[in-house]
């Protein structure tokens, strides 16, 4: 029971200590409201803090539930969640300090809000102007999209990665209150901890990352192609020096042809001039080269402009009429006057026009005319407009595709019955000309058919020159051929001549052989005389066997003859010495003669008659080796026996032989060539 007692006493002891907690934390919020009501209006703009503040420009900004609500937006700081039991946790994170946590758990005393806009007239510092102009993103419950930024003064305005901006506004507000007192003359107070702001949506998406920036000074800048140049803006705005340096060496250390469209668009936005011109400078450098051109015809006219006139621009005139046609006349037509277009198409600019687009920047351009002074005298126009001239003399020029062909098309369709139109896809008029006014549209014809009559004029001297040409080349060609005939002529004429002596000396040839024919037939005769003369002497012979003879004939068996029993031999003696020698050759082929591991001295390197006799490596017991070593079947690659071909082992041991003076000399081992073996 006691300790029941003790449990319930702690459990409302700990109860009381929550609720007496949540009371003093509804009442910091409550102050902090107030706080915030009475310095929203002084923190937008960089006026002297010694006037009392306006409250015009953004009243209808501030909803009641601004400050109260931390669950909106992206960059709402955490909810904090107090753990009210003191003994084990004192209930706040442990973390550093950061502009992500609470409120109430970092000590915050100041805080920035930022509502979202669309850009617009007042864009991009939003200031001076009244709310109704500007045009909010708003949240899906119709209220304008605000994030809120619970910081800390002196993260914002100490260190070298300070806020400038800021930091005069808070320094220049607490000497206010201490010049006024607890309370402005009109009964706010001077004290600032609202920084309330508007920013275009880029902008409001990379102040999370300035605050890192100001909040970690170890950290690197979280900067990428789509947050730079909202940064540069940023930094220049709040005056961060530090951040300032390095989101412009981003911007120019990738600044590149692939991106510089992004960066103009931003820089143009946020009318940063320097960027704005670096990238202008990019683009119409890398005009020739480009891609895609959607995002070039997707630029404001004034950005064009500038791109255009950029003394950076490299692009050939007929590929820059292109452009120009496409963006002026396809993509904007309805923001292009007619002063416009004259900047951009001057001479210098454009001097030759592509003839794909020569007659819709013609039609385009008159059009511009019309709307400019409908009562205007187009002939007179013409007599001192270059860009009309320019694109008169293209389409005259190019007459057979800009004039003739689209006629001849239109006339198909004009020409063509009702039933068979309505089988045909429909028809748009392919002859532009015929749009153009009446006085133009004859001076247009008059140049094609001035032009025309100069292309047959041209073609007929082509064609009467070529013709020329050709009867020259005819008559060098007959008179070629009649040389190539009058030298076939006398080569065949050699050549018959030729064969004719060459039939005779081979008719001498057939006769002389016939001649040879006739003598050897007579041989021929002769020696069969002789031969049968032959025969009759032999008849008179029989054949005895002699003493000799190739074998024995069989008592059983006359037809069998035993060659074993050959006698027969010229010199029986000499034959054996020839296989013998025989033998003794085919014995040394499979051997190469190598010197024997004993010697009696080494030779001289240097003169071969010398002999180093200090070196002798002869053993006079090499029995040891003898066994070792291997025989040949003939002289003189077989070894000597032991105590067989050499009575006195001593002396002639099979590595030593005696000359027969008492001297020992070395023997010449025989190796097989095949097993390597001695």
């Amino acid at each position: 029971q006691q300790q029941q007692q003790q449990q319930q006493e702690q459990q409302r002891r700990l109860q009381e200590e929550r609720e007496r907690d949540l009371h003093l934390q509804r009442q910091q919020e409550q102050d902090e409201q107030a706080h915030a009501a009475r310095a929203i209006g002084s923190s937008s703009t960089a006026s002297s803090p010694a006037v009392a503040p306006n409250h015009s420009n953004f009243t209808s900004l501030r909803p009641s539930a601004l400050l109260n609500s931390r669950a909106r937006g992206p960059h709402y700081a955490r909810t904090f969640n107090y753990d009210p039991n003191p003994s084990s946790h004192d209930g706040v994170p442990d973390e550093e300090l950061n502009w992500r946590l609470d409120s109430y758990v970092s000590l915050s005393d100041f805080t920035i809000v930022v509502q979202r806009a669309l850009p617009g007239p007042l864009a991009p510092d939003f200031d001076g102007g009244n709310a109704q102009g500007i045009d909010f993103i708003l949240d899906s419950d119709g209220s304008p999209r605000t994030d809120v930024y619970h910081v800390h003064k002196v993260m914002l305005a100490v260190g070298s990665r300070r806020s400038e901006y800021l930091g005069r506004l808070i320094r220049e507000a607490d000497g206010t209150a201490v010049g006024w007192g607890s309370s402005s003359p009109d009964n706010h107070s001077s004290d600032i901890t609202v920084h309330e702001t508007v920013l275009l949506e880029s902008a409001a998406s990379a102040m999370g990352a300035v605050l890192d920036f100001c909040y970690y000074q170890d950290r690197e800048l979280d900067i990428n192609l789509g947050n730079a140049v909202p940064l540069v803006y940023l930094a220049k705005r709040y005056k961060i020096r530090a951040l300032l340096t390095r989101a412009d060496a981003f911007v120019k250390n990738n600044l590149e042809s692939s991106n510089s469209v992004h960066f103009l668009l931003d820089s143009y936005l946020y009318q940063l001039d320097d960027i704005l011109s670096q990238a202008i400078a990019v683009t119409a450098a890398n005009l020739a080269n480009t891609v895609d051109f959607e995002p070039i015809y997707a630029l404001p006219p004034e950005l064009f402009r500038r791109i255009i006139l950029s003394w950076k621009l490299e692009c050939d005139s007929e590929l820059l009429s292109l452009v120009v046609y496409s963006y002026c006349g396809e993509h904007n037509r309805d923001e292009i006057d007619v002063d416009y277009f004259r900047e951009i198409t001057t001479p210098n600019l454009m001097p030759i026009l592509d003839s794909k687009v020569a007659m819709m920047m013609l039609k385009f351009y008159v059009d511009l005319i019309f709307e400019d002074d409908s009562d205007v005298d187009i002939l007179e126009v013409c007599k001192d407009d270059s860009l009309i001239k320019r694109c008169i003399e293209v389409i005259s020029q190019n007459w057979r595709d800009e004039v003739c062909e689209p006629l001849m098309i239109d006339s198909e369709w004009d020409e063509a019955s009702p039933a068979t139109r309505r089988n045909l896809p429909p028809h748009e008029p392919a002859a532009l000309h015929r749009q153009l006014p009446p006085g133009l549209q004859n001076m247009l014809l008059e140049k094609c058919i001035l032009e025309a009559k100069g292309d047959v004029d041209s073609e007929k001297t082509v064609v009467e020159e070529y013709d020329g040409e050709k009867e020259i080349e005819l008559k060098k060609t007959s008179a070629m051929y009649d040389e190539m005939v009058i030298a076939l002529q006398t080569e065949l004429a050699k050549a018959k001549s030729q064969r004719d002596e060459e039939s005779k000396s081979h008719m001498k040839e057939v006769e002389d052989l016939q001649m040879k024919a006739l003598e050897l037939e007579a041989e021929l005769d002769k020696q069969k005389r002789i031969t049968e003369e032959y025969k009759q002497e032999l008849k008179r012979f029989r054949r005895v066997p002699g003493i000799h003879n190739f074998g024995e004939v069989s008592q059983s068996d006359r037809s069998i003859i035993d060659k074993t029993k050959c006698t027969y031999s010229a010199n029986p003696e000499l034959d054996k010495q020839k296989r013998i020698t025989e033998e003794y050759k085919q014995e040394l082929k499979r051997f190469r003669r190598v010197p024997g591991i004993h010697n009696f001295g080494e030779v001289s390197q240097s003169d071969r008659s010398i002999i180093d006799k200090t070196k002798c490596t002869y053993s006079a017991n090499p029995e040891h080796h003898y066994p070792l070593h291997r025989r040949g079947k003939r002289p003189p690659t077989q070894m000597p026996r032991m105590g067989v071909e050499f009575e006195n082992l001593g002396r002639e041991n099979g590595y030593i032989y005696d000359d027969g003076n008492g001297e020992r000399l070395p023997v010449f081992y025989y190796q097989d060539k095949q097993s390597g073996r001695f």
